[in-house]
């Protein structure tokens, strides 16, 4: 069968089966089995695939019908500009989290932040791409999973990053002393009572330790709370990602405990996504 129109027969499938992504998932599908960058893959349409690779085409697609992600898949996903190795053992890394390291990128370029720690690091996309993106910064990523900060390791190695990157196991920052320029995370925020609602794609394949924030989806936020003022150094920042709903209720924990509201942040969507607060320490 020629590339073209397998390409075709697989969106095809995975659209007849609701996938949203069914064209981009099809071409990521053929460009990983047959080894193609995009270049060959659009200028050669009527390459010839063998009957061995159709049957390891036919298995992956299998898999992707099944729910499956396609980064999950084959163990990788993109992020800010760099691929990052990912397993069940982290969160699939989103696009709305980017506009994380947009922030950062701002904060650090307007303050002169030396340095930042990520809470609940996963893979380690936000910090790594965050320093990849300030080469003077130095950054700790905590995660309370041994496999992920593993994981976040080889990703900081295979970005050079590792004479600036350190990852450690830590429930938050119970593990690390010392002041931080700039506090960011991504952590747990939907509802214990919601999980059972989400995709299978996302429940299924994403950590339930990177998902579940309790029973109002709160949390974590209290916990980090709780704690920041021990690491936040004075005119520190702080950047969270939200669930769409919980701006007032994140704003109120913060606020308790003395750091003020910089700014609210909405996604493509127009939702609430990302805080930033500043510290009142003096």
């Amino acid at each position: 069968m020629f590339l073209d129109d397998l390409q075709k027969l697989i969106a095809k499938t995975f659209l007849d089966n609701k996938i949203t992504t069914y064209s981009l998932d099809a071409r990521i599908v053929l460009r990983e089995v047959l080894n193609l960058d995009e270049k060959e893959f659009i200028l050669q349409p009527k390459i010839q695939v063998s009957s061995e690779n159709l049957g390891k085409i036919q298995k992956i697609v299998e898999r992707r019908l099944k729910g499956e992600p396609i980064s999950k898949i084959f163990g990788r996903r993109d992020f800010y500009s760099s691929t990052f190795l990912i397993s069940t053992e982290v969160l699939d890394p989103r696009p709305e989290s980017e506009l994380i390291v947009d922030i950062a990128n701002n904060f650090i370029l307007d303050k002169k932040f030396k340095n930042v720690i990520d809470l609940g690091t996963g893979s380690g996309c936000i910090l790594l791409s965050i320093l990849k993106e300030n080469k003077k910064m130095n950054g700790i990523g905590t995660d309370i999973s041994f496999d992920a900060i593993n994981i976040a390791k080889q990703n900081s190695s295979n970005l050079n990053l590792d004479e600036r990157a350190l990852f450690i196991v830590s429930n938050w920052f119970d593990s690390v002393d010392g002041g931080y320029d700039l506090i960011v995370s991504n952590p747990p925020y939907i509802s214990s009572t919601e999980i059972t609602n989400l995709s299978s794609s996302v429940k299924n394949y994403d950590p339930l330790v990177s998902l579940d924030g309790g029973s109002d989806g709160l949390v974590c936020y209290k916990e980090i709370a709780d704690n920041l003022n021990r690491i936040i150094r004075k005119n520190g920042r702080i950047i969270l990602e939200i669930g769409y709903n919980q701006a007032d209720d994140v704003i109120k924990i913060f606020e308790s405990k003395e750091f003020y509201l910089l700014k609210k942040y909405n996604d493509i969507s127009g939702l609430d996504r990302i805080l930033t607060f500043e510290t009142k320490k003096t």
